[in-house]
C-alpha cells in the first residue's frame, strides 16, 4: 500500500501533465493559425521510455511564400540526453517523408521577398532545428524549369552544442548516388559554410564560404575546388533535369572537368545579387580546364583552359591575368543561320597569353593596360587565322589597342547578292584601337583581297586583286550601335581578264584614292587596260545613293596604236585609225533606285587618218557630243572636217554639221537633222540640202545637189583608153535610203553653157567603125565632138548599178562642115566594181586591197537575181 507522500507526488505530476496537455493543445492551435497551417493531423501516437512515436503525420501550410504539404510515417521523437525534460523533438527519426512545395505566384505574394542578407536573422530559424534528424526515405516535389520535379533519397542532420550544423543528403540518380555534405556554422555576425558534392562517395566539388557582416555591407571570402571532377556527366544530368523545360536536354557531357577559384570580396550592401557583386572590392582568381569537349548550352562544344584574375582596390576592377587556350566545335546553329552557307565554320581555336607591353600606347591605356598575345583559328567552309598583340584595358571602361596583327581568310566559294566568287581570300596587316565609342582600324602595306573568279549578271573577272594597304576605317558607336563610319585610303584593283558585253576581254587595272563616309564618298584614280588605254576616273556617291561618274581620255596619239579599237566591242570593225589625236570626256549619272543611267560624252579629234571599209581617210577634225537620258540618245556633231576620203576616187574636203536622236530600243529609226553637208568632188561641190528626216519613215529622200563638177577630171579617172573631154556639170540627185541600201531614182545631170568637148579615140573604136559602116560616123564624130548640150538622167539601184540616159547635141568640125549631130546614149556601170578596179590599179593600202579583193569575190560568187 502506497504511502501518503507517494500519492501526493503522483497527484501533482498528473495534474501538471494534464495542465501541460491542455496548454499544448490550446497553444498549438494558436501557433498553427498564426503560421498559416491549415491542416495538422497525426495518428498512432504512443509514449515510451525512449520518447514519442507517431505512426503518421500530415501537414498543409499556406503562406506568402507558397503552399507546403508534408506527410511522414514512423516518426520517432526521442528525449534521450534529456530524460523527461522538454522540448522532446531534439532528436527526430523518420522512416518515410514526402513533401511538396508550390511557390506562390507574383500576384499571390503580399510583400516582396527581402534580398538583404542578415546573418542573425538567418541563424534564428536554424536554432529551431533538432539536434539530430534522420530521414531514411525522402521524396520531395519542388519547383523547377519543368514545373515540378521529384527528388528521392535520404537525409541526416546534426546540430552541435555550438550551433554547428552538419547536413548529409544522398539523392538517387538512376544507378548512382549523388551526395551533398553541408557544414554550416552561424555566428553572431558570421556565417561559415562548406559544401561538398560526391558521386558514389567520390568527392567531386568543394565550396568553402565565409560571410561576415561589416556595418551595412558584407565581407565574403571563398574557395571553390573541383579539380577532380570525374563524374561531371552525372552532375550535368541532374542539373539538366531541373534547369531545362520539358522536352529539352543538354548534350551529354564528358566525364572530366576541372574548376578552381578563390575570392576575397567586400560588398557594399547585404545583398548577393549581380549588381552588388560588380560593385564589390577585393580580388578573385579563377581557373578552369576542360580536357574533353564540353557541351555549353547555346554555344557549342568547348574544350581547353581558361584563367582569369582581377582585383579592385576601391574604384574599379583591374585584370591581373588572362590566359586561355580554348577550342569551340559544333557551334550553335542559330549563330550560323545568320551567315551565308559559304561562310559558316565548324570550329574555333582561341589562344590568349601574356605579352610584353605595346609601344606608343594611347593615353587612356597607359596606366591600365594588360598586354596580351592573341591567336585565333577558324576552320570550316571559311578558314580564318588571326595573330596579333593587344593592350586590353584592365578596368572599366573597356578599351583595346592592337598592333602587329595579321588576319588571313580563305573561302572556297561565296554567293551573295547575285555575285559568285571562287577561292576568295584576304591577307590584312592591321593595327588600331577600339572602345565603347569608336573603332579605328589601320590597314598596313601589303594588305589586300583576292578572288580566283568573280561573276555577276553582266560582268565577270578572273584573278581579281584588291589592294587596300595604307587605308583607315573608323566607326562611331553609341550604346553599342553603329552611328557612322569612314573609310579613307588607296584602292588598287586589278584583274587579268574582265568580261563584259561592251568590252573585249583583257586585263584591267585601277589605281585610286577612296574616301567614303556613311555610304557616301568619292573615288579618284586612273583606269588602264592591257591595250594601253588610260582614263582619269572620278566617281562620287551622295547620301541619297545617286552615282556620278566622270572619265577623261587624255590626248591619245593613234600613230602608236588604237587602244579604243582593242577595248570596245562596238568599235566599227571596218574602221582603222593610225594617225591623229583623240580626246574624250564622259559623265555618267545614275539616280538612286533607277536602272537607266544618263550619259554625256564629248569627243574631239585632230588630224585623224586611216581606213573605213575600202576608203582611205585623212585629216579628220571633228567634235561630237553624245547624250543618253530617259531611254533616248542624241548625237550632235557641231563640227566635222575631212581633208580627203578616197573610196576609189578622191573626195574632199568634206564639211558636215548634223544631229541625230532615237530611242535606245530602236536606234535605226530616229530623226536626222542636217545643217551642213558638203564636199568638193572633181573640181565641183556636192551638197546635201539642209533639212530634217525621219529615218523611221519608208525610204526617206535626201536631195543631193551637184554644182561645178569638171568633166575633164571625171574622164581622167574613168578607166577608158583615149577618152578625154571638158565641161562643167550640174545636177540634182534624189537619194533614198532603204532597208537594202541606197538608191537614186530620176536624178538629172546637165552641162553648163556653152558646153564642152569629148574626144574618144582608140584603136579599138577605130576598128569597130571600119568593121561596121553604121558605126563609122559615130566613131568619127566622137574623135572631136564639140557639144552644146549634155543632159543625162541618173538612176542607181541598191546593187550598185548606175544607169545613165544621156543626150548629146553638138558637132565635129571635121565632118560635113560641122553639121549638127545628136546622140542618145544609154550607159550602165557597176559602180562598186568600177571603184574596186580603180583602187586595185592605184596601188592603195594593203588592207584596202584585201578588202576589195574579198568584196569582188563575194559579188562574183553571189547568186544573180532574176
Amino acid at each position: 500500500m502506497l504511502s501518503r507522500r507517494i500519492w501526493l507526488r503522483l497527484s501533482v505530476t498528473l495534474a501538471v501533465l494534464l495542465m501541460l496537455v491542455v496548454g499544448l493543445y490550446l497553444g498549438s492551435r494558436y501557433l498553427l493559425q498564426r503560421s498559416g497551417i491549415e491542416t495538422f493531423d497525426w495518428h498512432g501516437a504512443s509514449l515510451s521510455s525512449e520518447g514519442l512515436r507517431i505512426d503518421g503525420l500530415a501537414l498543409h501550410q499556406r503562406s506568402t511564400a507558397g503552399i507546403l504539404e508534408l506527410q511522414g510515417n514512423s516518426i520517432d521523437l526521442a528525449w534521450r540526453d534529456f530524460g523527461f525534460s522538454l522540448p522532446f523533438w531534439q532528436h527526430v527519426a523518420v522512416d518515410r517523408l514526402s513533401l511538396q512545395w508550390r511557390p506562390a505566384t507574383v500576384e499571390e505574394q503580399t510583400e516582396p521577398p527581402s534580398s538583404d542578407l542578415d546573418v542573425q536573422r538567418l541563424a534564428a530559424p536554424l536554432a529551431l532545428l533538432p539536434r539530430s534528424l534522420a530521414i531514411a526515405s525522402l521524396t520531395a516535389s519542388l519547383p523547377c524549369a519543368r514545373g515540378q520535379c521529384v527528388a528521392t533519397g535520404n537525409l541526416a542532420l546534426q546540430r552541435s552544442e555550438d550551433e554547428r550544423i552538419a547536413l548529409c543528403l544522398n539523392l538517387d540518380q538512376q544507378t548512382q548516388i549523388i551526395g551533398a555534405a553541408l557544414d554550416l556554422k552561424p555566428g553572431t555576425d558570421t556565417l561559415d559554410l562548406k559544401l561538398t558534392l560526391a558521386v558514389d562517395h567520390q568527392p567531386q566539388t568543394t565550396l568553402i564560404s565565409h560571410l561576415e557582416q561589416r556595418g551595412e555591407g558584407l565581407a565574403w571570402n571563398g574557395e571553390l575546388k573541383a579539380t577532380d571532377l570525374t563524374q561531371a556527366a552525372t552532375l550535368q544530368r541532374l542539373l539538366s533535369a531541373w534547369a531545362l523545360p520539358e522536352g529539352k536536354q543538354w548534350p551529354a557531357a564528358p566525364g572530366e572537368a576541372s574548376l578552381a577559384g578563390a575570392w576575397q570580396l567586400n560588398l557594399p550592401r547585404r545583398e548577393l545579387d549581380v549588381n552588388n557583386l560588380l560593385a564589390a572590392t577585393g580580388q578573385f582568381d579563377l581557373h578552369g580546364n576542360l580536357p574533353q569537349p564540353w557541351p555549353m548550352p547555346g554555344v557549342g562544344l568547348l574544350q581547353g583552359q581558361l584563367a582569369l584574375a582581377a582585383h579592385n582596390e576601391g574604384q574599379q576592377w583591374i585584370a591581373r591575368r588572362v590566359a586561355a587556350d580554348l577550342q569551340l566545335s559544333e557551334p550553335n546553329p542559330d549563330w550560323l543561320e545568320a551567315l551565308p552557307p559559304e561562310l559558316r565554320s565548324d570550329s574555333l581555336h582561341l589562344q590568349v597569353q601574356a605579352d610584353t607591353p605595346l609601344a606608343d600606347l594611347r593615353p587612356v591605356l597607359v596606366e591600365r593596360s594588360l598586354p596580351l598575345k592573341l591567336t585565333a583559328a577558324l576552320r570550316g567552309a571559311t578558314r580564318l587565322d588571326l595573330q596579333g598583340r593587344l593592350a586590353v584595358a584592365s578596368s572599366a571602361p573597356w578599351a583595346v589597342q592592337f598592333a602587329d596583327t595579321r588576319l588571313t581568310t580563305r573561302t572556297a566559294r561565296a554567293n551573295q547578292a547575285g555575285w559568285q566568287a571562287t577561292e576568295l581570300s584576304s591577307a590584312l596587316n592591321l593595327a588600331g584601337y577600339a572602345d565603347g565609342n569608336a573603332l579605328e582600324l589601320n590597314v598596313g602595306k601589303g594588305s589586300g583581297l583576292q578572288a580566283a573568279s568573280l561573276k555577276g549578271a553582266a560582268l565577270s573577272a578572273q584573278k581579281l586583286q584588291a589592294g587596300i594597304g595604307g587605308s583607315t576605317l573608323k566607326l562611331t558607336l553609341q550604346d553599342g550601335a553603329l552611328q557612322g563610319w569612314q573609310f579613307n585610303g588607296p584602292l588598287n584593283l586589278s584583274t587579268t581578264r574582265l568580261q563584259q558585253a561592251n568590252l573585249k576581254p583583257q586585263g584591267w587595272r585601277l589605281q585610286g584614292q577612296l574616301a567614303v563616309a556613311d555610304g557616301a564618298g568619292t573615288l579618284q584614280g586612273k583606269l588602264s587596260n592591257d591595250s594601253e588605254l588610260q582614263l582619269d576616273l572620278t566617281a562620287s556617291l551622295d547620301a541619297k545613293h545617286n552615282l556620278q561618274l566622270k572619265a577623261t581620255l587624255g590626248e591619245l596619239f593613234l600613230r602608236s596604236g588604237n587602244p579604243l579599237a582593242k577595248t570596245l566591242v562596238q568599235w566599227p570593225e571596218l574602221l582603222d585609225l593610225d594617225s591623229g589625236r583623240l580626246n574624250a570626256d564622259a559623265n555618267l549619272t545614275l539616280a538612286a533606285g533607277s536602272s537607266a543611267p544618263s550619259l554625256d560624252l564629248d569627243l574631239t579629234s585632230k588630224g585623224l587618218g586611216g581606213i573605213y571599209d575600202r576608203s582611205e581617210l585623212s585629216g579628220l577634225d571633228a567634235r561630237a557630243q553624245f547624250k543618253l537620258a530617259h531611254q533616248r540618245f542624241e548625237l550632235y556633231i557641231p563640227e566635222l572636217k575631212l581633208q580627203q576620203a578616197n573610196p576609189g576616187l578622191p573626195i574632199g574636203p568634206v564639211e558636215a554639221r548634223a544631229r541625230y536622236s532615237a530611242p535606245l530600243a530602236d536606234t535605226g529609226r530616229g530623226q536626222l537633222e542636217v545643217n551642213l553637208a558638203r564636199t568638193a568632188l572633181m573640181g565641183g561641190e556636192v551638197t546635201l540640202t539642209p533639212g530634217t528626216w525621219n529615218l523611221g519613215a519608208a525610204n526617206p529622200a535626201f536631195p543631193i545637189q551637184i554644182r561645178g563638177l569638171e568633166l575633164q577630171q571625171l574622164l581622167a579617172l574613168y578607166p577608158a583608153e583615149g577618152l578625154a573631154g571638158s565641161g562643167t556639170l550640174d545636177g540634182d540627185l534624189p537619194l533614198r535610203l532603204g532597208e537594202n541600201g541606197i538608191k537614186i531614182e530620176q536624178g538629172h545631170v546637165a552641162a553648163r553653157q556653152p558646153g564642152g568637148y569629148l574626144k574618144f579615140s582608140s584603136e579599138k573604136i577605130k576598128a569597130l567603125g571600119r568593121s561596121n559602116p553604121a558605126m563609122q560616123l559615130v566613131t568619127q564624130s566622137l574623135e572631136d565632138f564639140r557639144f552644146t548640150t549634155l543632159n543625162s538622167s541618173v538612176d542607181y539601184d541598191q546593187h550598185g548599178i548606175l544607169t545613165l540616159g544621156m543626150r548629146l547635141e553638138g558637132q565635129n568640125p571635121a565632118i560635113e562642115n560641122g553639121r549638127p549631130i545628136h546622140f542618145n546614149i544609154n550607159l550602165e556601170e557597176d559602180i562598186p566594181t568600177l571603184l574596186a578596179s580603180l583602187q586595185l590599179t592605184d596601188r592603195v593600202n594593203d588592207i584596202i586591197t584585201r578588202r576589195v579583193q574579198q568584196r569582188m569575190l563575194q559579188r562574183n560568187t553571189a547568186p544573180k537575181e532574176p
